[in-house]
């Protein structure tokens, strides 16, 4: 029974063999089924286009006087008389300061009789000296005692106009130092005067940014306040200072009315080249493999490009950036999911305006 057996199993397996492959087996020489192919990542572009703008260079710095001078007294004596008080406008030649006059009244009236006197000598002598009576010697002694006597009249008419000191400008009297009875001598402070109008808004600009600047060129400052002005740069210092390596620069402001004030923190925005800008969102800026930052775009072949650019100012609506072409398909939606080189199946969508990337399922075109 056991070799009956085997027999008939043998026979059925043999009998098999010429059946055909089983069902579902594939032919030897059949061509393999080609795997379906991979979609192309869906992304999101707008169409941007760049515009012309201004360069500004951004500064920090403060406000200052037009000009400002210390007033010392010419002459030695008691203070008898005031003008105008601190923080007053005082025009040129008004009256800050008076000094008594001691015994310059009495000097003035002496010198004014020594110079008659030395003239009447010398005429008398010139007439003299036609009949030969004087002697050019005499006759030059008696001119150089004229010279003399007007000389010390000078002398003492100055030493009175200096008794009155007055403002050498239209300006603010910032500070006065002296009261009545105080007794000054020659050179002592006796005020401090500013002058406001226009009012100076200085800062240190870098090197590298130096050469964008020029005098005459617009610029704008915001005050601490809150308010903004706007004037022209008068001043770039031809030479850097030696221990910042910066340059200083000066705007003009005017203040006729003197609402403007002088000490105040400010930020200055210089005009400076005109340069080809794009205005995008913060968000589509990313990083190459190399650490420089760009954007992704899509070109005229549906591929991914990856282009540098400088970021030439930034404010809370977006971001100005250079180094692009006039008009490119920017990736807005879907920029993290591809790379350089990978084609895309690109759509408009609207400008981003929003500081945070899209989620993952808009990146991916699925809602």
């Amino acid at each position: 029974m056991a070799v009956g057996l085997t027999l008939t199993v043998i026979i059925w397996m043999l009998t098999g063999v010429g059946r055909g492959e089983p069902q579902g087996a594939a032919a030897p020489d059949a061509a393999p089924t080609p795997a379906a192919a991979t979609p192309a990542p869906r992304v999101g572009v707008h169409l941007s286009r760049a515009r012309t703008t201004t360069r500004a260079v951004v500064v920090s710095g403060r406000t200052e006087p037009n000009r400002s001078v210390v007033l010392r007294a010419e002459t030695e004596g008691r203070v008898v008389a005031l003008g105008a008080e601190r923080g007053s406008l005082v025009q040129s030649g008004e009256r800050i300061v008076g000094l008594d006059m001691r015994d310059r009244q009495a000097r003035l009236e002496e010198a004014r009789a020594l110079i008659a006197y030395a003239e009447l000598q010398f005429e008398a002598a010139r007439k003299l000296q036609t009949q030969n009576f004087v002697s050019e010697t005499q006759l030059a002694e008696l001119a150089s005692r004229v010279v003399g006597a007007r000389a010390a009249l000078e002398q003492i008419e100055l030493e009175v106009a200096n008794t009155n000191l007055a403002a050498p400008f239209a300006a603010v009297l910032q500070e006065r130092s002296v009261e009545i009875g105080d007794y000054v001598n020659a050179g002592d402070e006796v005020a401090r005067l500013v002058d406001t109008d226009p009012l100076i808004v200085v800062g240190d600009v870098s090197e590298r940014e130096i050469h964008f600047l020029s005098l005459g060129s617009v610029g704008t400052a915001l005050l601490v306040n809150g308010v903004a002005v706007e004037g022209r740069v008068r001043y770039v210092a031809p030479v850097a200072a030696d221990t910042t390596r910066t340059f200083r620069v000066e705007l003009s402001i005017p203040n006729a009315a003197g609402a403007l004030r002088a000490g105040v923190t400010a930020e200055m925005r210089l005009a400076a080249d005109e340069i080809t800008v794009h205005s995008l969102s913060p968000a589509l800026l990313a990083l190459d493999d190399a650490g420089t930052i760009g954007v992704k775009a899509v070109n005229a072949s549906n591929r991914v490009e990856f282009h540098p650019v400088t970021i030439i100012d930034s404010s809370p609506e977006g971001v100005s950036v250079s180094g692009l072409p006039t008009e490119l398909r920017v990736i807005a939606v879907g920029q993290g999911f591809v790379q350089p080189g990978e084609v895309v199946e690109p759509s408009l969508v609207a400008p981003r305006t929003d500081l945070t990337e899209a989620s993952d399922t808009t990146a991916n075109g699925e809602a």
